[in-house]
């Protein structure tokens, strides 16, 4: 084993020349913001390569309690930011075989070795390509498995008229979220005012144009913390993390002049409440915002009510 753990001494004193032999390879379509993290990992990575070559112990048995495969997934992950696809992670470890194999043969005199020494050296770089090739491509479907289950969860998660997170998201996790993560949150429900008669008298496309100008109004006036939902027909809510009920009431007010001053000629009232005052969890919020809602409603003329 003398003579492989030579070889992986000269890998390992050669890692700078293998990278920059790499590099120059593999970098024509890469984003350069990204790409010298990958670079960084790539270079950890032969450093366990040398460690492998050294060892008495198979590909399948060298697995580092699962560091070496965690290594592979962070130079995924860094391959995809860089626009790799499948092709491309096949590509890099291939190149990165060549580039050690390279470097052997300039700077180590095989000849002397024995010849058995030099085919297990080949056979465990082979062995090892082999492996980070199939972890690596492994990691890459499970990345793109993930990136496709998150759209498609996005996409059902999301009203299509609106664009706003739907009443089921807002309820499951945004909501309870905002509760966890904050001491104070404001909860506003706002309600486009004769919705129904809109509908019947004007048409679908009018009721439309009522919700979207609605939305329009709320997203324009919370602050970028803020967490804005469909929540039912006619309905857009509001959470505002650390902020009090009587701050959310003039940002109330100034989303219903929108709605009011805008092209779509709304009126629309709004109901208030702060956690914990107004309610300890989701439940208790809600209905305490509803109840105000329902008052404001019956007040008509653009009303807010805050909770008691």
């Amino acid at each position: 084993m003398r003579d492989v753990e030579r070889i992986a001494e000269e890998i390992r004193g050669g890692l700078p020349d293998i990278l920059s032999s790499w590099r120059e390879a593999r970098s024509s379509a890469a984003d350069e913001t990204s790409y010298p993290d990958l670079v960084e990992r790539i270079g950890r990575l032969l450093e366990i390569f040398t460690e492998f070559l050294q060892s008495p112990a198979s590909i399948e048995q060298f697995s580092r309690e699962g560091a070496t495969r965690a290594m592979v997934q962070e130079i995924t992950a860094r391959q995809r930011e860089v626009g790799r696809d499948a092709v491309g992670v096949i590509e890099d470890y291939a190149a990165l075989r060549r580039c050690v194999w390279q470097l052997v043969e300039e700077r180590v005199n095989l000849s002397e070795f024995d010849g058995s020494e030099v085919s297990h050296f080949f056979v465990k770089l082979m062995g090892a390509s082999d492996w980070v090739t199939e972890a690596g491509l492994q990691a890459f479907d499970d990345l793109a498995h993930q990136d496709m289950e998150s759209a498609l969860g996005q996409a059902a998660a999301t009203d299509l008229l609106t664009g706003l997170p739907d009443q089921d998201l807002f309820n499951r996790r945004l909501l309870p979220r905002a509760l966890q993560d904050y001491d104070r949150v404001a909860l506003v429900i706002f309600d486009i005012a004769d919705f129904s008669d809109t509908v019947v008298a004007e048409g679908v496309a009018r009721a439309r144009e009522a919700l979207l100008g609605l939305a329009a109004a709320v997203q324009a006036v919370l602050p970028e913390d803020a967490i804005s939902a469909r929540f039912g027909d006619d309905e857009v809510c509001a959470v505002l993390p650390g902020i009090s009920a009587e701050d959310a009431y003039e940002l109330a007010e100034e989303v219903l002049r929108r709605v009011t001053e805008g092209p779509e000629d709304l009126l629309a009232d709004a109901g208030v409440a702060e956690y914990p005052g107004h309610g300890e969890n989701t439940g208790e919020l809600l209905n305490a915002a509803f109840k105000a809602l329902n008052v404001a409603k019956r007040v008509g003329g653009s009303g807010i009510v805050v909770a008691h």
